[in-house]
């Protein structure tokens, strides 16, 4: 029996993971620079990964003392002669191998961790990466607006056949780059067959010259597309490649799985292929030509967090309305932030009055408590009745309607031209606010 062997454990169900991969293992009071270990098994659909660790009783002893520390793992393989891989793991949080005895011998079994984040460099000698265009991939979860760009659906595909292939969807982003989206399927092998599952959606970009630059093009069309299909959407694989021979592939694991839009609310956008590709091209670069794009992203957030209780929610849009207000108006950072009555006027004048039918937000000429009044009293900590929460939940209705006009419009977007336009919002009964505001006594 090598050394080896004698020090620890390996587990039957190593085989089922990934290649071993000597490195070092690294926490802020400790430094293991030869460390064997094993990843699970990680495709672009991976949302969770484990790092295993197969020490010697060296090793083992010393890990059980620094265990609570968050660790980094730096470490190469090679695939074959001509492919070589980088695999650098980062918040790395263990839990202690177990000690077993027997037989004279002192065993450890591997001590495991779940993996924050992950990027993976494979570098090609044999010409396998390269390419005459650079290239990134960006995975998505689902939402509607990407699902309505993305490749057709097999009924789709069948009419197509007929009447002309339909057009894929691109889009020009920065640096005469461009950008498609796709629909992401992830095939499995069943006997002989192959079973595809659509797993979400993606980007891919072609032809960038800086990898940040796409990065962040994407992001912005990920918050476009969460404002439009009302519903969040992510990514947490991304890949690139220069061209050159080398190939980047980044995870960012245990992220939040975001709620879907329910089937009965509908999205911002209309239900059309030409409107939502004509938001992307009108929004896009009005996004990333902006100052304090931050803002922006934070409205949205307010707009998708749906789970708070109401008067969190009241305040959270409030506070969605003041950075709008600041992105519509591209106010330049300052030691203060402006108020949200002068954002207000200046944005009136800017863009007109689109509020009318709304529930006021700073002054109601009939006199009734404007919803800035409300959001006052949620903040100074007043208590609610039960005859209240109606008011409540018209108020955070409208806040959230009043939210998506100002964002549209910052963005070129005309109100009529999606469901929070006045023809549609008219069927809600919270658009017959005003016995509601009466009623609430503040």
């Amino acid at each position: 029996m090598s050394k080896i062997e004698q020090e620890f454990v390996v587990p039957m169900e190593s085989a089922e993971r990934g290649s071993l991969i000597i490195g070092e293992l690294r926490s802020e009071s400790a430094v293991f620079p030869s460390m064997l270990a094993q990843f699970s098994k990680i495709d672009p659909s991976s949302r969770k990964a484990k790092i295993y660790l197969y020490p010697t009783l060296d090793q083992a002893k010393q890990l059980f003392f620094v265990m609570h520390s968050p660790f980094t793992f730096h470490g190469e393989c090679d695939i074959n002669s001509d492919v070589r891989e980088v695999w650098k793991a980062a918040d790395i949080w263990l839990k202690p191998g177990s000690k077993i005895d027997g037989n004279n011998h002192t065993f450890w079994s591997a001590p495991t961790g779940n993996i924050g984040s992950l990027v993976i460099s494979t570098v090609s000698s044999d010409g396998i990466f390269k390419a005459a265009t650079s290239s990134a991939w960006f995975v998505a979860n689902r939402c509607f607006l990407f699902q309505i760009l993305a490749n057709p659906e097999d009924e789709e595909m069948e009419r197509a056949k007929i009447a002309g292939e339909r057009e894929k969807f691109f889009l020009k982003v920065s640096d005469g780059a461009n950008a498609e989206i796709q629909r992401y399927t992830r095939s499995r092998r069943i006997g002989v067959l192959k079973d595809f599952k659509k797993k979400g959606y993606s980007i891919h970009a072609r032809n960038y010259t800086d990898v940040e630059t796409v990065r962040k093009d994407s992001e912005a069309l990920m918050i476009l597309a969460s404002l439009g299909s009302r519903e969040r959407t992510m990514f947490w694989h991304w890949s690139s490649s220069s061209g050159a021979g080398e190939m980047t592939r980044r995870w960012q694991f245990n992220a939040k799985k975001f709620a879907r839009r329910d089937e009965h609310t509908d999205p911002l956008l209309p239900r059309n292929r030409a409107a939502c590709a004509r938001f992307l091209q009108t929004a896009f670069p009005a996004y990333r030509g902006a100052l304090q794009a931050e803002l922006f992203d934070g409205a949205v957030y307010a707009l998708m967090a749906r789970e708070h209780v109401l008067e969190v929610r009241v305040a959270r849009l409030f506070f969605g309305v003041q950075g709008a207000l600041i992105f519509a108006l591209q106010e330049p950072k300052g030691k203060k932030r402006a108020q949200v009555r002068s954002l207000y006027e200046k944005f009136l004048r800017k863009y007109g009055s689109h509020f009318d039918d709304l529930w006021p937000l700073l002054h109601d000429p009939q006199g009734g408590p404007p919803l800035s009044d409300l959001r006052n009293a949620i903040v100074h900590g007043e208590a609610f009745t039960e005859d209240d929460f109606l008011a409540l939940s018209y108020a955070s209705q409208n806040l959230e309607w009043i939210l998506e006009r100002i964002l549209l419009l910052s963005l070129g977007w005309k109100i009529d031209e999606s469901y929070v336009s006045l023809r549609t919002l008219q069927h809600f009964c919270a658009h017959q606010w005003k016995s509601a505001q009466q009623n609430l006594k503040i």
